[in-house]
């Protein structure tokens, strides 16, 4: 039996060996789409996963998706997925692709409702998709003046792992890169009005969102930033690389101390490093940021062909 995929969606056997088996399933898949249920009001977040290595595709296709829904103060129900991979795509690595997926969607009760699996011209390296709907614990709330800046998680820990990786060195650290088991902590602090996980564009630009997002002054400082190991090594301004996994929160003053304590039950570090002023805009160490500037090792994503 060939381990290579044919050309087009995956065939119904291959789906039932290779995919299903991995996958939280609701009920039957049935054809051309899903009816489900939703009561409340629905959060819905959608996100692309591509150019890392086949073993962390699954798992960060689902955790970029269902954290978004969470940081909107929604918890994840259901996903759709697609996975989409270039011609001869070996089996056994849309099986690692799978079963990488099925595994975190089944940690955090996530149910798959619908998809596609298929090959296709044009494709050089995998391309996963997913749609995560959830149900609204709590609308966010709009910062104001004197509320409190947190910053949850080490920083440059994905771009350590994105420098190892190119480096030929095998480093499974990426297992801990994603926000959503402290954001789901943090919906019952009701003092925490906004959340934003910290992706493309690393600290700053996650700052600069959140500033220009809901038209606040955010004035920050890098004193207590905690870094992670080897960050010292990298070239270029750690507060812009790649720091998936890192949180930032916007929390009213008397909710500081809850929100430290249920970051640090769950063991990761939580710093003030700022505060909303007056204005509009945002500043690090008394600097203006006006740009969301973007440093060399982001060209790393895209360099990892996806053959297992």
């Amino acid at each position: 039996m060939s381990d290579t995929l044919g050309l087009g969606k995956v065939t119904k056997e291959i789906f039932n060996r290779s995919v299903l088996p991995y996958l939280p399933i609701e009920k039957s898949l049935e054809l051309d789409g899903a009816t489900t249920e939703f009561s409340g009001k629905t959060v819905i977040a959608h996100s692309p996963s591509i150019g890392v290595p086949t073993e962390a595709l699954g798992f960060f296709s689902f955790h970029y998706a269902a954290s978004n829904v969470a940081s909107r103060f929604g918890k994840p129900t259901h996903m759709i997925s697609g996975i989409y991979l270039p011609l001869n795509t070996k089996e056994s690595d849309l099986r690692i692709i799978a079963k990488s997926l099925g595994d975190e969607a089944k940690k955090y009760g996530v149910i798959v409702t619908a998809g596609q699996t298929a090959t296709y011209f044009g494709l050089e390296i995998p391309l996963l998709t997913s749609t995560c709907m959830g149900i609204e614990v709590r609308p966010p709330k709009k910062p104001r003046v004197g509320d409190t800046v947190l910053l949850v998680g080490e920083v440059g820990g994905e771009a350590v792992w994105l420098d190892m990786l190119a480096k030929g060195f095998d480093y499974e650290g990426w297992k801990k890169f994603t926000p959503l088991q402290v954001i789901l902590s943090l919906h019952n602090v009701n003092h925490v009005k906004i959340m934003h996980d910290v992706s493309e564009g690393g600290v700053f630009g996650a700052l600069y969102e959140i500033a220009e997002g809901h038209n606040v002054m955010i004035d920050a400082l890098s004193k207590d930033i905690v870094f992670a190991d080897g960050t010292s090594d990298l070239d270029g301004e750690i507060l812009r690389a790649p720091t998936y996994g890192a949180l930032i929160i916007i929390v009213s003053p008397d909710g500081v101390k809850e929100a430290k304590k249920k970051c640090q039950e769950i063991g990761v570090p939580c710093t003030v490093i700022g505060s909303v002023r007056d204005g509009t805009g945002f500043s690090m160490d008394g600097e203006p940021i006006t740009e969301q500037r973007r440093i060399d090792i982001d060209e790393i994503y895209g360099s990892f062909p996806g053959d297992g």
